[in-house]
């Protein structure tokens, strides 16, 4: 997808955001743009932390080229960068927030994203990332479709993956957020799609033994059991979400 951006002028690029704006749903603009600035602002939050950590565990820098910092020059660098870091994660929690309001304003988070997750692990930033990827459940005829363009299309048990020099046929920010979801349901044992997950494991080494036998096996069924829960999250979502433009385009 960012190959695609290459070469282009700034006013295609202009023109493919508001393309991308005008397929969203009206009355997510307002949360999609805060879903933005949030996104931005972690990006450099998660870069001051790193730098900041970097400093205080190791005392090197890259532009250092590896060498040691002096201490007296550390010291400063250390409070500046984590006053950096403190303003950066203020402005991120406060764009989060208004995020998540904006979005609890909408009848597309409270009847489409939410219900597809069941209630679980469907935030303001991801609620985002689902949106923006997506745009509109008009834009694909067929369930299939989406779950290729999820990169989920799934070919002899395997997941397509990344060849060098080819273009990738799916979108890996859609299937980023997938992963990203399924940690989230991963992380919470207690969750209904943690224990459909684990049931399609029990399933798949009952029903496909021969794959504990390859390298990775358990691993291997481990993702597969995660495609069978993403896809089945996608499922719900394609439906409620095309029901809704059906309902809110009349």
């Amino acid at each position: 997808m960012g190959e695609e951006k290459k070469g282009l002028s700034y006013e295609e690029l202009v023109e493919r955001f508001r393309q991308k704006v005008a397929s969203i749903p009206e009355e997510c603009h307002k949360a999609i743009m805060l879903w933005m600035s949030a996104k931005e602002v972690r990006k450099a939050r998660i870069a001051a932390e790193n730098n900041l950590r970097q400093v205080i565990e190791t005392g090197k820098k890259v532009f250092y080229a590896g060498s040691e910092i002096p201490d007296e020059i550390k010291s400063v660098m250390v409070r500046g960068d984590q006053k950096y870091f403190d303003v950066l994660r203020k402005q991120e929690a406060s764009f989060t927030r208004a995020c998540d309001n904006a979005f609890k304003e909408t009848r597309w988070f409270n009847d489409v994203a939410v219900p597809a997750a069941e209630g679980e692990g469907m935030g303001p930033m991801m609620a985002g990332e689902l949106l923006w990827t997506i745009g509109s459940a008009h834009r694909f005829p067929s369930f299939g479709r989406l779950v290729r363009y999820a990169g989920l299309d799934v070919q002899n048990g395997k997941a397509p993956k990344r060849q060098k020099g080819q273009p990738v046929t799916w979108n890996p920010q859609l299937r980023t957020a997938l992963y990203k979801l399924s940690e989230n349901w991963n992380r919470n044992p207690e969750g209904i799609w943690r224990a459909r997950w684990d049931g399609w494991k029990v399933w798949y080494a009952e029903n496909r033994p021969h794959i504990l036998d390859e390298k990775g096996g358990k691993g291997h069924i481990h993702d597969m059991a995660r495609r069978k829960v993403q896809r089945e999250f996608l499922r719900n979502l394609y439906g409620l979400w095309w029901e809704y433009e059906e309902e809110t385009s009349c």
